[in-house]
């Protein structure tokens, strides 16, 4: 009988050192599963940003000017952006909200367009839950870099032969696949003009031709305010002379008014050609 009891206490014992071995081992376990997990968060994170905010924030998220603001930034990150819009949360929650319900209006202040677009499927956006969840850490996992890096947007660059603002300036050939990339990527373009309706809409909706088409005729308008005196200039007029006509519905100042200094004449004719294309 007491080998019996002994036996039992052996296996208790045992069952105990097995339990606490195996609790002792799911800490370093559920670590290393935790850190896998936002690795792929982060890393689905990165192809979302890449496809649906890298044309108004910028590829490495440092901003557009006149576009959209930098979210690789230190004030972003250190509390300062959060206090001057009375934002008393974390920063990742700032993100989330603003990722998921837009911005109807810019921060005070600022001369970015009138509104961010609402991401998430709970407010009519595209994105689910889950996925606005991986943007928000692939954002917030510039927070280090951010903060070290003082988080300052890099200065537009000084552009050699600028193209300037005369309507009349002779242009090179363009190259439309050039010009759309110029729009998609350093521009910002497509952010305002493709991807949302901050801008008036470059491609064909409904019976409204695209903007190729439109130029052709535009400036002919009885309420066309610009200089232009052909469909090339109306579209040189629009890039670099932004407030020189307003289409009716959106306000004025919501372009960047610098691309004057930034674009050199083969740009605006590359981007012009891409313009020219949608029909």
């Amino acid at each position: 009988m007491k080998w019996q009891i002994a036996a039992g206490m052996f296996l208790v014992l045992g069952l105990i050192v097995l339990t606490l071995g195996l609790a002792l081992s799911e800490m370093p376990r559920m670590e290393l599963f935790k850190a896998s997990n936002d690795a792929r968060a982060v890393e689905s994170g990165a192809l979302l940003f890449e496809n649906s905010c890298r044309a108004c924030h910028g590829p490495q998220g440092k901003g557009i000017e006149g576009v959209a603001p930098p979210i690789n930034a230190a004030d972003l990150y250190d509390g300062s952006r959060l206090a001057a819009v009375g934002w008393s949360g974390t920063t990742e929650d700032y993100v989330r909200n603003v990722i998921a319900a837009g911005r109807p209006v810019p921060s005070a202040g600022t001369t970015y367009p009138q509104r961010m677009p609402t991401w998430s499927d709970r407010f009519g956006g595209p994105l689910r839950d889950d996925q606005v969840d991986s943007l928000v850490a692939f954002i917030m996992n510039w927070e280090d870099r951010a903060l070290a890096e003082g988080g300052d947007a890099a200065p537009p660059p000084v552009v050699e032969g600028a193209v300037g603002t005369d309507l009349a300036v002779s242009l090179p050939e363009g190259d439309a696949v050039r010009g759309q990339q110029l729009a998609e990527g350093a521009l910002g373009c497509s952010g305002c003009h493709v991807l949302a309706d901050v801008g008036p809409a470059w491609n064909a909706v409904g019976d409204q031709p695209g903007v190729g088409t439109r130029a052709a005729t535009r400036f002919t308008q009885d309420d066309y305010t610009g200089q232009a005196a052909d469909a090339q200039q109306y579209l040189v007029e629009a890039v670099v002379q932004t407030n020189a006509f307003i289409v009716s519905g959106y306000p004025a100042n919501i372009m960047p008014q610098n691309y004057g200094d930034r674009l050199t004449g083969q740009d605006l004719a590359d981007l012009i050609a891409y313009m020219n294309s949608l029909r």
